[in-house]
């Protein structure tokens, strides 16, 4: 009778685990992009993710994760924003790639 205890619980915790994402993945797909097509969010957003004006692109550096999932969401749906080189980024990734990217633009201070 242990045993399904034992494996329900170590399942309940490697869920709870999952749903962070990995910012290792993250890191590379902001510098590197994607094989399956988005650019590096470096490309246009700079090394230092604090946005190109120039371009119009935001700061991405500490932004909390939900903000980040959510405009990733809107803007991969076409919700929001009119940039199809964004859209295509966007759609591009998958959703654990968001969020290991959402999780890694978290960590990084604006002030890099």
């Amino acid at each position: 009778m242990r045993r399904p205890i034992r494996l329900g619980l170590l399942a309940l915790v490697l869920g709870a685990a999952g749903q962070a994402g990995d910012v290792t993945a993250g890191a590379r797909i902001v510098a590197h992009g994607t094989s399956s097509g988005a650019l590096p969010c470096m490309a246009c957003h700079g090394v230092g993710l604090r946005g190109n004006a120039a371009i119009g692109a935001p700061a991405l550096a500490g932004l909390p994760v939900a903000a980040t999932l959510a405009a990733l969401d809107a803007i991969a749906a076409g919700r929001i924003g009119h940039n199809y080189v964004m859209k295509n980024n966007a759609a591009a990734l998958t959703p654990a790639e968001r969020r290991a990217v959402a999780d890694y633009l978290a960590t990084r201070r604006p002030d890099n």
